[in-house]
């Protein structure tokens, strides 16, 4: 894919966003907004951020309608429409001026003076946020996208100074490659979305495109855990800047303490102590992420002395190991972790706080699950109880034969015996009836079971 520098938006007076309710949708349609564009759209159902939207002013219709776009000047869609779709179809058939999200939300990123994409398997999203607070705390006036909501401020978006972007940039369909970052920071890289890309080395070959399109300085910022990642960035001869656990990382964490909800650690810059830092944030990988974001602040020219105090209240992005409730008894936490590394890593962050922990999982699309259900089978290790609920489709038409047996087979064959398959509207009742039921209850998936844990919380909070 080409990057975008044309301005997209123009003169455009009006748009109309298909999917308006997904997290970069609503995103980039409260920017359109706050530019004194008039913004309406659509989606399938209403949800939180339907409501938020209207809340707002914007207009939201519910279900496909192809007269509900026509006064726009621009319709703006995102890969989860499909080209069938009524709306989409019929801009397409009236010639009216139609762009994917990506491509409007590059035309803006790619303009502006100081340019940060955040990309990856894992960790986009915390690690983008914490960025994104830490600049809007201190000052910095940053117009930002987030894939979740951040804590601390409710919304995923911010709409600041158009010169200075912080975006976290979407790999899932390839459109990464349409933004040229002034700095980029990789997370790490690994096997997912294999229904676009067939497999690993197509991935790495999109992710070696999308540095090449990094602009001077053309910083690139990765995990020195991951060996396929270290490889791309050397052969890119861009200049970069490394962090993790390893001591030769450019930026490590040394010292590391887990208690509670919080993260404490060393903060090492080329092999010498810059300070100490405590997060509010549990877990291996939500140090990783920090370590990003200081490798990433540093270089806009921020001190340490000014980053952690506020990078200590940072409370995290919505699903991302978010407490619904809490109490002596049971805790209930909602997270985004769909991938068997995502979910290794936050049930490990859960198990240090140790109070029993109880697991549901839900999984997401039938091309994941048939891709990599045999890496799910210690993915719950650390956890005492696992329930499995149906897959996710997002969208997707099951192959055939495809199912959350392929999961359960896996656990139990790897020694887990404490599993079980349960239909997703029988999981609260069968919770609510577990009388010595307490410690962790945490429901992980990027689908909608993130609607169970919500409805489970107020049970425990509100018992009949």
């Amino acid at each position: 894919m080409r990057t975008i520098f044309e301005d997209l938006i123009g003169n455009t007076r009006r748009v109309y966003l298909i999917g308006i309710g997904g997290a970069g949708m609503s995103a980039l349609a409260r920017i359109l907004k706050h530019r004194g564009i008039e913004v309406a759209g659509s989606d399938r159902v209403e949800n939180r951020v339907t409501r938020e939207l209207a809340a707002s002013g914007i207009t939201v219709h519910l279900g496909q309608n192809e007269t509900h776009f026509q006064s726009g000047d621009l319709v703006i869609y995102s890969s989860a429409i499909k080209k069938e779709h009524l709306e989409l179809k019929a801009a397409v058939e009236a010639h009216m001026k139609v762009c994917h999200r990506a491509e409007i939300l590059a035309s803006l990123f790619n303009r502006s003076s100081t340019s940060i994409a955040v990309t990856g398997t894992h960790g986009k999203t915390t690690t983008t946020s914490m960025i994104a607070f830490v600049l809007s705390e201190l000052g910095k006036n940053p117009t930002c996208m987030v894939g979740g909501d951040l804590l601390n401020l409710g919304t995923n978006t911010l709409c600041g100074d158009p010169q200075l972007w912080v975006a976290e940039v979407d790999e899932s369909d390839q459109t990464h490659e349409l933004f040229a970052p002034h700095y980029g920071i990789v997370t790490n890289l690994e096997e997912d979305h294999m229904e676009h890309y067939g497999d690993l080395e197509a991935l790495k070959a999109s992710f070696t495109t999308f540095i090449s399109h990094f602009r001077n300085p053309g910083l690139v910022i990765y995990s020195s855990e991951d060996q396929a990642l270290q490889e791309l960035v050397r052969q890119s001869a861009k200049p970069a800047l490394s962090f993790g656990w390893n001591e030769a990382a450019d930026f490590s964490a040394r010292a590391v303490e887990q208690t509670a909800y919080t993260s404490k650690f060393e903060l090492w810059e080329a092999g010498l102590f810059v300070t100490d830092v405590r997060l509010s944030v549990p877990g291996r990988h939500n140090i990783a992420n920090a370590l990003a974001a200081f490798a990433l602040l540093f270089q806009l020219g921020l001190e340490a002395s000014e980053i952690v105090p506020v990078l200590e209240r940072f409370r995290g992005a919505r699903r991302r190991l978010e407490i619904k409730w809490s109490s002596p008894q049971i805790s209930v936490i909602d997270d985004y972790a769909h991938h068997p590394t995502e979910v290794k890593a936050s049930l490990e962050a859960l198990r240090s706080l140790g109070e029993p922990l109880t697991v549901i999982f839900q999984p997401h699309r039938y091309s994941r699950t048939l891709h990599l259900y045999r890496e799910f089978g210690h993915a719950f290790d650390a956890a005492d109880q696992v329930i499995l609920t149906e897959i996710y489709s997002a969208g997707e038409a099951n192959p055939g034969n495809v199912d959350v047996n392929l999961i359960y087979r896996q656990v139990r064959e790897s020694g887990f015996k404490d599993v079980q398959m349960m239909e997703k509207d029988k999981i609260i009742s069968n919770l609510l009836s577990r009388t010595n039921l307490r410690g962790v209850v945490a429901f992980l998936g990027a689908g909608d079971i993130g609607e169970i844990a919500d409805e489970f919380a107020n049970c425990v909070k509100n018992p009949a």
